[in-house]
């Protein structure tokens, strides 16, 4: 086992706003007809939305204490829903009625988990191993949908930047600084996980790994993975002998999963590496709970500011 590793990608990070383009957790538009503005309210069934922790395999009902600290998939979408609406108010003060970005959380993911657990200690769901191997579910392989402003004035005004808002303004009416999207950003903020937090979510994985009932317990894996002939002596190892990157899995790639998810439950591995890395957060979070504090503080700021934004919405 090498200590420290950890495996490229173990932790998801959720992308809100990336440069012009924006990636949208949902990408349907208002129907015709319909307000921009209103239709984000109705347009979503939440009863599709994932669950914030595993509802299957050997990880089901578990999470870490520091998932408290970081984002959940509702936060993300009432953040971006709030977003959403301040966008579609202030471009409509230009003249630009029908801008429709897409509505959040319509098209939820199947999981969506801030640490990873479904596959923070490797493969940990037997159906899938069968179904997938080491694959995500063909659902979860697509990139989100990608939605950015028509060019011109309205990319121009959305941006504040463009030929037809030289002078700071737009039809004799002042944009302001950074467009309706920096107009939005200083009275929404970010919702992100803080720094504080990130460090506990990757440490704590760091620290686990070199934990004496971790090593045991993987080697205990090691030798039951042994015994099914994959002799593999590091839980990371199986996925990354694969080429993830094609449609399906091989009929090899499944039944090396299949034999590494039996071979964690019939060694425990992941119920003492989750008991281990769960004391070592403890442990952390004690440490730095001033600053987490602070970083939850601010980051429940704006998901009070992004409540405000669709409160004041749903009574329009």
């Amino acid at each position: 086992m090498r200590k420290g590793q950890v495996l490229t990608g173990l932790f998801a990070a959720t992308a809100l706003v990336a440069g012009v383009a924006v990636s949208a957790i949902g990408g349907a538009g208002a129907p015709d007809g319909a307000s921009p503005q209103t239709v984000a309210a109705n347009a979503v069934d939440e009863s599709k939305w994932p669950s914030r922790t595993p509802e299957s395999g050997l990880v089901k009902g578990l999470s870490l204490p520091v998932e408290k600290y970081l984002v959940g998939y509702t936060d993300v979408v009432e953040w971006q829903r709030a977003q959403r609406d301040l966008w579609v108010g202030c471009m409509a003060r230009f003249g630009f009625d029908s801008f429709n970005p897409p509505v959040p959380g319509t098209e939820p993911p199947i999981e969506f988990n801030d640490a990873n657990m479904p596959r923070r200690y490797g493969a940990s769901d037997a159906t899938e191993a069968s179904r997938y191997g080491y694959h995500l579910p063909p659902a979860q392989q697509n990139e989100p949908p990608v939605w950015e402003p028509a060019s011109g004035a309205e990319g121009a005004v959305f941006l504040g930047d463009g030929p037809e808002v030289e002078g700071g303004t737009y039809n004799g009416v002042t944009v302001p600084e950074g467009g309706c999207r920096g107009e939005t950003e200083r009275r929404l903020g970010a919702l992100v996980p803080g720094d504080e937090a990130s460090k506990v979510n990757a440490s704590s994985m760091t620290q686990s790994l070199q934990q004496p009932a971790v090593q045991d317990a993987i080697a205990d894996w090691a030798a039951c993975m042994k015994d099914k002939g994959h002799p593999f002596d590091d839980p990371y190892k199986p996925a990354a002998g694969f080429d993830l990157t094609t449609p399906t899995a091989s009929s090899e790639e499944i039944e090396v999963a299949e034999a590494d998810v039996a071979c964690k439950s019939e060694t425990g591995l992941i119920k003492v590496w989750y008991g281990e890395e769960t004391a070592i957060q403890n442990k952390e979070i004690a440490a730095r709970k001033t600053a987490l504090d602070a970083e939850l503080s601010r980051r429940n700021a704006v998901k009070a500011a992004a409540q405000r934004v669709n409160s004041e919405g749903s009574d329009k």
